[in-house]
């Protein structure tokens, strides 16, 4: 036998059969409302919206409707209600999306996770009541897998966190 399929036999053999996958420590992360601080592709942007937080929170999370606002958004649907485990898949920019709902604390805090050619995302909303009614957005997300490492960057992420945050203040303020 060569020593690296000895190698590889014995990690297998010593593999705990309770071990996370890195999906699953993806999810329990973004159900903390947290993201994967050691990812290669981070970013956080935050917004002021003159509009409610319960109207910010109706048009963030009407999953279906996002294309209607969201110019790269093709396509969304949630199949289910808004809550953790359930999914959803949606296009941006010409790449398809499986996502699964971690966190919805209504009128507060939404987070996702979400795949797409082998990379992995966390996606985490807050929402902030101002005293003038308003609503400060901050969000928060990483990516990671080695693909994107090459081609997309955090500063990438970031101009797409602002385009989002920007549709979503027109749409919220209109």
């Amino acid at each position: 036998m060569y020593p690296w399929t000895t190698l590889l036999f014995l990690a297998l053999l010593t593999t705990p059969t309770n071990a996370q996958s890195p999906m699953d420590r993806l999810e329990k992360l973004a159900a903390g409302g947290q993201i994967q601080e050691n990812a290669a592709v981070k970013a956080s942007s935050e917004i002021t919206i003159h509009a409610s937080p319960e109207n910010v929170w109706h048009l963030l999370t009407d999953i279906d409707n996002w294309p209607k606002w969201q110019s790269t958004i093709s396509a969304a649907k949630i199949n289910g209600p808004l809550e953790s485990g359930t999914a959803f898949a949606w296009t941006s920019g010409g790449t398809q999306i499986k996502s699964r709902i971690a966190l919805a604390r209504p009128v507060t805090q939404l987070a996702w996770t979400g795949t797409a050619y082998r990379a992995r995302a966390i996606h985490v909303w807050n929402l902030q009541p101002l005293p003038d009614g308003g609503t400060l957005v901050k969000t928060t997300e990483s990516m990671d897998g080695f693909v994107l490492r090459l081609f997309y960057s955090s500063n990438d992420l970031a101009k797409s966190q602002r385009f989002w945050l920007d549709a979503l203040k027109r749409k919220a303020e209109q």
